[in-house]
């Protein structure tokens, strides 16, 4: 393929990307009125054009194709780090907007306790409890055996099921809450 066909073909696809490189322009243009990562992300844009169209001139100029292959990439290897460091100047900016507006959100309510989950804590307390007593009272006189042995069991029961309950309980009323 002749070179004139290849600057042909540039210059009509560079003539074509005007739609991107032209509010690129105004974007730099703009200066401070833009933020930082839309006009590096103009930057990238200016830069990948404006190489490729120095390319198709290339190939009407010299008679190799490298030099324009060459001023190609590497427009487009700039271009592409220029678009990285926009993307990452843009998640900054979003943090920096994110923790202004966090300065501005009302401070949350003070938390007061409901007495609906007093109310739950309470009433998971005293089944605990009634249910340890009669636990304790039915090991008890289970007879069968010495009395201290069935003490300690007795005891050790009601303490499991009592905290059992109240787990339960705090549990509960923790999900009641505001």
């Amino acid at each position: 393929m002749s070179h004139i066909v290849l600057a042909i073909g540039t210059a009509a696809l560079t003539a074509s990307g005007c739609v991107w490189y032209l509010p690129a322009i105004a974007d730099l243009q703009a200066g401070e009125d833009r933020p930082r990562s839309a006009r590096t992300a103009a930057a990238a844009c200016v830069t990948w054009w404006a190489c490729l169209a120095l390319a198709g001139g290339l190939l009407l100029a010299v008679p190799a194709w490298q030099p324009a292959a060459q001023i190609a990439l590497a427009g487009l290897v700039a271009g592409v780090l220029l678009r990285i460091r926009s993307q990452l100047q843009h998640h900054a900016e979003q943090r920096e907007e994110a923790e202004r507006w966090a300065l501005l959100e009302p401070l949350p309510a003070p938390r007061t306790p409901r007495p609906q989950a007093a109310r739950a804590l309470l009433g998971w307390l005293l089944v605990g409890l009634a249910v340890a007593s009669l636990g304790a009272a039915s090991i008890l006189l289970a007879g069968g055996g010495p009395l201290a042995p069935r003490l300690a069991a007795a005891a050790g029961s009601a303490v499991a099921v009592c905290t059992a309950f109240l787990l339960l309980g705090l549990g509960n009323a923790h999900r009641h809450r505001p």
